[in-house]
């Protein structure tokens, strides 16, 4: 009988990484909407819309303030996930099969049990001490949800 790994809980920090990520993502976008051939109150109105999203992505993901900020991720060896935001409220579901698992970025994509919709959590390696990130890392990888999953790649 296998033993489960010890769970992994994770206080995330605010990011420098995803900040430069977004301000340039923004940027690019911006520049492709200035180039558009469209009339400029429409072109504005883009920019607008931009800066906007800019804003918001800033103050909650890399800032990690606001109440739909995540700001505590406790993950088990059965990819059970329990996410606490900003504003206190704790949610608990499975990680989908969809998460990415990299040695600069991780995304952790989940379902809330009572949610129609999977949503996405972005960790980057300065958000998180390195330990902390290479466990998390490690469970996502080997982590099995099901029994019909078959064991992990390690035990293959």
């Amino acid at each position: 009988m296998q033993q489960a790994p010890v769970p992994v809980r994770i206080d995330l920090a605010a990011s420098r990484g995803a900040l430069a990520l977004i301000c340039a993502l923004a940027a690019f976008a911006g520049a492709v909407v200035a180039t558009l051939p469209i009339h400029e109150v429409l072109r504005g109105l883009g920019a607008i819309a931009i800066v906007a999203w800019a804003a918001d992505r800033v103050r909650v993901v890399a800032l990690r303030r606001g109440p739909r900020s995540v700001r505590r991720i406790e993950l088990d060896g059965h990819l059970r996930i329990a996410v606490t935001t900003g504003d206190g409220a704790c949610e608990r579901g499975r990680v989908r099969p969809d998460s990415y698992v990299g040695a600069r970025i991780t995304t952790i994509v989940w379902k809330p049990g009572c949610a129609r919709l999977a949503r996405a959590i972005l960790l980057l390696p300065d958000m998180l001490p390195p330990e902390d990130f290479r466990r998390l890392r490690i469970l996502l990888r080997y982590g099995r949800s099901e029994p019909t999953q078959g064991d992990p790649a390690s035990h293959a």
